[in-house]
C-alpha cells in the first residue's frame, strides 16, 4: 500500500466524549488548546516527556535525522528529540502551543527546534522530507484521521518511521479517571463518559495501516504523575486539562465557581492526604513508509 494524497452542560460533555467528532467540537478547536497552553507547559511537560522518551526508544534517531513532531503541544517530544537529531520541526494548529515552543527554545538556547502553526490533516510540507515523525496524543482529536495518517506517511522518506501515541481506555488511566469521575459526582446530570477513539491496539494498527504504513505494530506504555493533594490535582486539570477548560468556558465563571466547590470535594474523596501517584496507560503505534 502506498501513501495517499489523500442544558449547556450536557452539550459540552457530548462534544468532549470524542465519539464521532466534528470540527466544531471544543477539543478540535485551537482556542481550547490556546487556553491550556500555559498550564500544559507548566504542569504536564515532565509527565509527557516520559512517553516521549519511550517513543524515542522505539524509534531511535540518528544525528543526521530530520524529525517531524505533529500536534506538538508545547514541544514535549520535540525537546527530548532535539539533542539526538539534526533538526526537529514541531507543528500544532494552536498558535498558543507554538508560542510556548518558541519561547522555550529561545530560553534554553535550543537552535535545532523550529515551530510552525500547521494542520495535521494538511501538512504544508514537501513529500518525503523527514526521516522520522511522531504524534503524541493528537490523533484522537483529528476530524479526519485517515487524511492525517496519509499526510504523516506522505512527508516521510521511504523507509522512514512514524510513531503515534494515543490513550488507552479510561479504566487504565487513573490520572484522568479521577477527574471524570469527580465531574460526574459534582454534576450528576452528566452522561457517562463514552468510549473514545484509538483506545484499542487493533484499532490503532488498522487505521495506521489504512493510512499507507506497513509493518505496523502497537505496544502499551504506562507512566505516572505525582499529585501532592486534591487541590494540586484540580489546579492541574483546570489549567492544563482541555476538557476542564472547555467545560469551564461553556458554563461561565459564576456557574463554574459553584461546580468547582463540589468538584474539589469529589476529588478529595479520591486523592489521599499526602498525595498519590496516578498512572496513565498509552498505546504507542509505529509504522514504516
Amino acid at each position: 500500500m502506498t501513501c495517499g494524497g489523500a442544558s449547556p452542560v450536557l452539550q459540552i460533555v457530548h462534544h468532549l466524549s470524542m465519539r464521532n467528532p466534528t470540527p466544531s467540537g471544543p477539543m478540535q478547536l485551537p482556542a481550547t488548546w490556546n487556553a491550556s497552553a500555559p498550564g500544559y507547559a507548566e504542569y504536564m511537560v515532565t509527565h509527557a516527556a516520559m512517553y516521549a522518551e519511550r517513543a524515542l526508544e522505539i524509534v531511535p534517531l540518528r544525528p543526521t535525522d530530520n524529525v517531524l513532531d505533529v500536534a506538538a503541544g508545547p514541544g514535549s517530544l520535540a525537546f527530548v528529540a532535539a539533542p539526538r537529531a539534526a533538526h526537529v520541526l514541531a507543528v500544532d494548529f494552536a498558535d498558543g502551543m507554538v508560542e510556548q515552543i518558541r519561547t522555550r527554545a529561545k530560553r534554553d538556547g535550543v537552535s535545532n527546534v523550529e515551530a510552525r502553526v500547521m494542520d495535521a490533516q494538511s501538512l504544508d510540507l514537501p513529500e518525503g522530507s523527514f526521516d522520522a515523525a511522531f504524534c503524541m496524543f493528537g490523533f484522537m482529536f483529528f476530524p479526519d484521521r485517515m487524511r492525517a495518517f496519509r499526510e504523516l506517511c506522505r512527508v516521510l522518506r521511504p523507509g522512514g518511521r512514524a510513531l503515534v501515541a494515543t490513550w488507552a481506555p479510561i479504566e487504565r488511566r487513573p490520572l484522568m479517571k479521577v477527574g471524570f469521575d469527580s465531574l460526574a459526582e459534582a454534576l450528576p446530570g452528566l452522561p457517562p463518559l463514552t468510549k473514545g477513539d484509538l483506545q484499542q491496539s487493533d484499532e490503532c494498527v488498522r487505521e495506521m495501516t489504512g493510512g499507507g504504513f506497513r509493518d505496523v505494530a502497537a505496544q502499551v506504555f504506562t507512566a505516572s504523575m505525582h499529585v501532592d493533594s486534591a487541590e494540586h490535582y484540580l489546579r492541574v486539570m483546570e489549567r492544563a486539562g482541555g476538557p476542564f477548560l472547555a467545560l469551564k468556558k461553556k458554563l461561565g465563571a459564576d456557574a463554574w465557581a459553584q461546580v468547582e466547590a463540589r468538584l474539589l470535594d469529589a476529588v478529595r474523596r479520591r486523592i489521599p492526604e499526602g498525595g498519590t501517584d496516578l498512572a496513565a496507560e498509552a498505546i504507542l503505534t509505529v509504522g514504516t513508509r
